[in-house]
C-alpha cells in the first residue's frame, strides 16, 4: 500500500487510531436535485450520506472510503466523528451527482464522477479490513465488483453489503445481479428488485434483503421470512438520500450489537426524518440520530 500522506489521505490527528467496526465505501461530492422549477444543492453521495448517518451513532468506529477533489468540505463529517483515514484527496474535481424529479414520481440520474471515476483500492487503510461490516454504497456496479474482488482477495472477513440503484439496474442489470450474487446483504427498493429478478426465469438472490419501501417503511427478508417495519407519516421535502441513511443507520446499529429488527426500526425512523430536510445534515435527521443514540444507550426508554 502506498504512503497515506503521499496519496493525500486525510488521517485525522489525535493519538492512536481506534478500531473501525463499519466501513462505508461510496461517492462523496455535490448533489444537485431538480424538482420542477425548484432546485437545491448539498453535499451528498452514497458515501457521504451513509457515513454522516452512522457517525453520530458509533463515532469513529465508522470509517469512510472515498475519493474527493482537493478542498472539498469534509468538516460536517469530522463533526460527526467519522474516521476519514480512507478518504483520499486528489487533484481534480469531486463527484457531481444530478437528480431530476418529475411530476409522475419518476426521476433521472446523471453523474460526473471526477476523481472518483477510477477507484483506488490502494488507498484502503489496512486496519479497515478488520471491520465487522463493510458497505458498498450506490455506485456503478463495475466499481462495486472491483471493491468486492479487492476485499475478498485481501482476506476480509466482514459482512459485505451493497446498495442497488434504479439507474444502474436499468443500464447494467447483469453486473448489478453479479454484485447481489456475491455480497452478504442487499439493500434495494421494489423497482430495483423487479428490474433484476422480475423475470420468473431468473433465480432470486440468496443473500438477505432489506427492501426499502419509502413512505411504507422497510422489509427485511432472511431465508424468505419477512420482518416488516412501518414508517410514520412524514412531510417529504427531499427524498434523495433516505435509502443511504437507512443503510448507514441499520449497519451502524448492527455493528453496535442491536438485533436486525431493532436496527431496522431505528433505521426507518432516521430515513423518515431525513426526507423532511434538504440533504443529510439538516436539523430533523440530526435530532433523530441524537434521540436514537440516547435510546440505544439507555438514557431514555425507547
Amino acid at each position: 500500500m502506498r504512503n497515506a500522506e503521499a496519496d493525500g489521505q486525510l488521517d485525522d490527528p489525535g493519538g492512536p487510531a481506534a478500531p473501525v467496526d463499519l466501513v462505508v465505501i461510496g461517492h462523496v461530492g455535490t448533489l444537485i436535485v431538480h424538482a420542477g422549477v425548484v432546485s437545491w444543492t448539498s453535499a451528498g453521495g452514497s458515501g457521504y450520506a451513509g457515513a454522516a448517518s452512522a457517525g453520530p451513532l458509533i463515532g469513529r468506529r465508522a470509517g469512510l472510503v472515498a475519493q474527493v477533489g482537493k478542498g472539498f468540505d469534509l468538516d460536517p463529517l469530522r463533526r460527526r466523528q467519522v474516521d476519514l483515514a480512507g478518504v483520499a484527496e486528489l487533484p481534480g474535481p469531486s463527484a457531481k451527482l444530478r437528480i431530476r424529479e418529475f411530476d409522475d414520481g419518476t426521476r433521472s440520474f446523471s453523474a460526473e464522477l471526477g476523481v472518483a471515476a477510477a477507484i483506488r483500492p490502494d488507498t484502503f487503510p489496512r486496519r479497515y479490513l478488520g471491520a465487522s461490516y463493510i458497505h458498498l454504497g450506490t455506485a456503478p456496479p463495475d466499481q462495486q465488483l472491483t471493491w468486492l474482488e479487492y476485499l475478498r482477495d485481501s482476506g476480509c472477513a466482514a459482512q459485505i453489503s451493497a446498495d442497488m440503484s434504479e439507474h444502474y439496474v436499468t443500464s447494467n442489470p447483469c453486473a448489478s445481479r453479479e454484485v447481489c450474487d456475491n455480497v452478504d446483504l442487499i439493500f434495494m427498493n421494489q423497482a430495483e428488485y423487479d428490474g433484476l429478478y422480475g423475470d420468473a426465469q431468473l433465480p432470486v438472490p440468496k443473500a438477505p434483503l432489506v427492501v426499502k419501501r419509502g413512505s411504507a417503511g422497510a422489509r427485511l427478508l432472511v431465508d424468505g421470512h419477512p420482518q416488516e417495519v412501518e414508517a410514520e407519516p412524514a412531510q417529504v421535502v427531499d427524498p434523495t438520500s433516505g435509502g443511504e441513511v437507512l443503510a448507514g443507520v441499520f449497519l451502524a446499529l448492527r455493528a453496535d450489537g442491536q438485533s436486525e429488527r431493532e436496527a431496522l426500526r431505528y433505521a426507518v425512523r432516521a430515513a423518515t426524518s431525513c426526507v423532511a430536510d434538504y440533504g443529510v445534515t439538516g436539523p430533523h435527521l440530526a435530532a433523530e440520530l441524537d434521540a436514537i443514540r440516547r435510546e440505544v444507550r439507555g438514557a431514555v426508554a425507547p
